[in-house]
C-alpha cells in the first residue's frame, strides 16, 4: 500500500486481517476506502456487512477477557461463557506455566455464516471455531442444530490455541497445536471432545494414518474428503499417547522446542528420544491396543447396526436389546445418529424397565452422547428413580451443549438445585429463565427472589420479589415471601 496506495486488493486484505486481530475502526476505514473506489469483491462487501452487524452485539470487558455476544442472547449466555473462559485461563496458566500478554477476545456468532465471513471473508466454512492469536471467533450454540456441537469443548480447544500460538510466536506445526487442543478437550472432561467417527475407523483400517513427520500434510493438503477430520483425531491421540507414556510435562517441553523453530523430526528425537519412524511404530501399537477391536469388527458392526435399526423400526424390542448390546460392545464410541444406546433405552422403556433404560443412557452420556432429548430423558428417569443429584448433573451437562431456547431446562434445573441447597446454581438457572423472556414473568421473578433470599442476599431478593408482584400483584407465593422477608427483617 505504501508503494501503491490504490492497490485495492492489498488494502482489502489489510482490512480483513486487521479484523482478525480484533480491530474494528481501522478495518472499516480500509474496507470502505476500497468500496468507495469501486473495489467490491465478495470478501470486502461481506466484511463490511459484518462490521455493520456489530451494532447488534454487546461487549463485556475485564482485565483478562473481552467477550462479544449477540444482544438477543447475551444475557442468557454470558454467565456460562464467562465462567468457562475464566476456568480455562486459570487451568492453562498453570498447565502451560505462562500468562497471556493481554486480554483474550472471544466473539460468539449465532449466524454460522457470519462466523464464516469473520474467518475467511466468505460463507461456507465447516469449522466451529477459529483462533487468530489472542482473538477467537466461534459459533454460538444457537448457530448449530441442538446437540450437533459442544460449545464449551470448542471454547477450551480454541483457548489452548491462544496459549500455544503465543508461547511459540505462531511457529508451531499445525498437527501439534491441533492435536494438543483436541487432547485438552477430553482433559477437561472425558465426556467432552468428539468421538471416533466411522470415517476415522475406516482410515485406521485402511492404514491411511500419516507418519508424524508428515502429519501437517493431512491438515493442509488432504488427499481424500475426510482426511482433515482423521488428522485431528490422529494428532489428538498422539498427544494422548505422549502424555500417557512420558507425562504432561513432556508436551510442554515440545511446545518450547517448537518455539525454538525445531522441526517435528528434531522435536521427536530431542524430547522423546526416538527416531520419528520408531515413534510411529510404537504409537500405532498403542493405538491398536485401544481401538483395534473396533477397527477389526467394523464391517460386522455396520451390518449389525443396519439390522438393529430395522428391529427398532419394527418394535422388536427383545431383539433390539439382544443385538444392541453386541453392537455397542463392538464400537462403544459410536454415539452419533442411529446409535445402539438410544435404541436400547427405547426398548427398555417399552418393556417397563426404567432402571435398565437409565443405565444405558448413563453409558451414552459418559461416552459423550449429546442428544438433548436423550439427556433430558435420562434426567427424568434419574428423578423417578430417586436420584435428584444425578438428574441435576445430567441437565447441567446440557448447558454446555445447548442452553438456548430452552426455558424449561433452566427452570427445572433451578428447581432441582434449589431443593438440594445449591443456591448459587439455582440463581444462575433462574436468571437464565428470566433471560429467556418467559410468558410467566411472575413465577420466574419469584423463583429468583426466593433463591437470593435463601442465599442470604436480601437486597436482590427484594428487587426480584417486587418485579414478581409488579407482573402479577395477586401472586400468592410472592405475597407470602414478602411477609416472610418482612418478618425476617423485623426479627433482625
Amino acid at each position: 500500500i505504501e508503494v501503491d496506495p490504490r492497490l485495492w486488493l492489498a488494502r482489502s486484505q489489510l482490512g480483513i486481517n486487521l479484523m482478525r486481530m480484533g480491530q474494528e475502526d481501522e478495518p472499516r476505514k480500509q474496507l470502505e476506502m476500497c468500496y468507495d473506489n469501486g473495489y467490491r469483491n465478495e470478501e470486502t462487501v461481506n466484511s463490511l456487512r459484518l462490521l455493520d452487524s456489530y451494532k447488534n452485539f454487546v461487549t463485556f470487558k475485564d482485565e483478562t477477557t473481552i467477550l462479544k455476544l449477540q444482544k438477543k442472547e447475551a444475557e442468557l449466555l454470558y454467565p456460562y461463557f464467562e465462567a468457562e473462559l475464566k476456568r480455562s485461563i486459570a487451568t492453562y496458566e498453570k498447565k502451560y506455566k505462562m500468562k497471556l500478554p493481554g486480554p483474550v477476545q472471544v466473539e460468539v456468532y449465532p449466524d454460522h455464516e457470519d462466523f464464516a465471513v469473520r474467518t475467511m471473508g466468505m460463507p461456507g466454512l465447516g469449522a466451529l471455531g477459529v483462533t487468530f492469536g489472542e482473538v477467537i471467533a466461534m459459533d454460538s450454540p444457537s448457530g448449530r442444530p441442538p446437540g450437533e456441537f459442544h460449545w464449551a469443548s470448542t471454547l477450551w480447544h480454541e483457548m489452548s490455541h491462544v496459549y500455544i500460538l503465543t508461547a511459540t510466536n505462531h511457529r508451531v506445526p499445525r498437527w501439534f497445536t491441533e492435536g494438543l487442543a483436541v487432547h485438552e478437550e477430553t482433559e477437561v472432561s472425558p465426556e467432552w471432545g468428539d468421538r471416533m467417527t466411522p470415517d476415522i475407523v475406516v482410515a485406521i483400517r485402511d492404514k491411511k494414518l500419516l507418519p508424524v513427520a508428515e502429519l501437517d500434510r493431512g491438515f493442509i493438503r488432504p488427499q481424500y474428503p475426510m482426511q482433515v477430520i482423521v488428522s485431528y483425531y490422529q494428532a489428538g491421540r498422539i498427544c494422548d499417547y505422549i502424555q500417557s507414556r512420558w507425562g504432561a510435562d513432556k508436551l510442554l517441553d515440545m511446545v518450547h522446542s517448537f518455539a525454538q523453530r525445531k522441526t517435528t523430526p528434531e522435536v521427536i528425537r530431542a524430547d522423546l528420544g526416538l527416531a520419528p519412524e520408531e515413534f510411529d511404530k510404537q504409537f500405532l501399537d498403542w493405538l491398536d491396543k485401544d481401538v483395534g477391536q473396533t477397527v477389526a469388527n467394523f464391517d460386522k458392526w455396520r451390518t449389525s447396526l443396519k439390522d438393529l435399526v430395522e428391529q427398532a423400526k419394527n418394535k422388536n424390542y427383545d431383539e433390539v436389546l439382544k443385538e444392541g448390546d453386541e453392537v455397542r460392545r463392538m464400537y462403544p464410541d459410536y454415539v452419533y445418529a442411529a446409535n445402539p444406546y438410544e435404541f436400547m433405552a427405547e426398548a427398555d422403556l417399552a418393556k417397563g424397565n426404567k432402571q435398565a433404560a437409565a443405565a444405558v443412557l448413563t453409558d451414552y452420556e459418559k461416552m459423550g452422547g449429546r442428544s438433548p432429548q436423550s439427556l433430558k430423558q435420562l434426567a427424568s428417569l434419574e428423578e423417578e428413580l430417586g436420584k435428584p443429584t444425578e438428574a441435576a448433573a445430567t441437565l447441567d451437562r446440557l448447558n454446555y451443549i445447548y442452553p438456548v431456547n430452552d426455558e424449561q431446562l433452566h427452570r427445572h434445573l433451578g428447581d432441582l438445585w434449589f431443593a438440594q441447597g445449591n443456591y448459587t446454581g439455582a440463581i444462575r438457572e433462574y436468571n437464565a429463565v428470566i433471560a429467556s423472556h418467559p410468558l410467566d414473568k411472575a413465577s420466574a421473578q419469584f423463583n429468583l427472589a426466593r433463591a437470593y433470599f435463601a442465599a442470604g442476599r436480601k437486597d436482590l431478593a427484594e428487587e426480584h420479589l417486587f418485579a414478581s408482584l409488579e407482573a402479577a400483584p395477586d401472586y400468592r407465593p410472592a405475597q407470602k415471601l414478602l411477609l416472610q422477608m418482612k418478618d425476617s427483617n423485623e426479627g433482625k
